[in-house]
């Protein structure tokens, strides 16, 4: 194979790279800041590893943040999930008015990781 050849390639996009698959889901689910109890956007995709929102608002990657998530109407057990993340990124939405945040949730425990895959089943597309 020539040098030409072995550099034509694609490389792995970060996509490529993710090891949970992410699920949109039909139902915009509240996210609130724990901290503040406002709310800081709602949920458009979702996994056990990270949630990402649409914002009226930039947040600022890097950020770590207590979030709270609302279930209301759900029929579940629980009512709410209270989870730790750090924001990763941050961008304009498609619609300039809005953001599209990326946060990596962390130590999620094993029954909450399971609940988010309930959820997941019951809303998602």
């Amino acid at each position: 194979m020539s040098d030409k050849a072995e550099g034509s390639f694609p490389t792995e996009t970060r996509d490529e790279q993710r090891i949970l698959n992410r699920h949109h889901l039909i139902y915009y689910l509240r996210v609130y800041n724990n901290t503040s109890n406002r709310v800081l956007g709602h949920v458009v995709d979702i996994s056990p590893g990270g949630v990402m929102l649409i914002t009226d608002e930039p947040v600022v990657p890097g950020e770590e943040y207590r979030l709270r998530m609302r279930f209301p109407g759900i029929g579940s057990s629980r009512d709410e999930l209270i989870f730790e993340t750090v924001c990763r990124w941050c961008r304009t939405d498609e619609n300039p008015a809005f953001y599209l945040v990326g946060f990596q949730i962390h130590n999620l425990l094993p029954e909450e990781a399971n609940f988010i895959q309930g959820i997941i089943r019951e809303l998602a597309l």
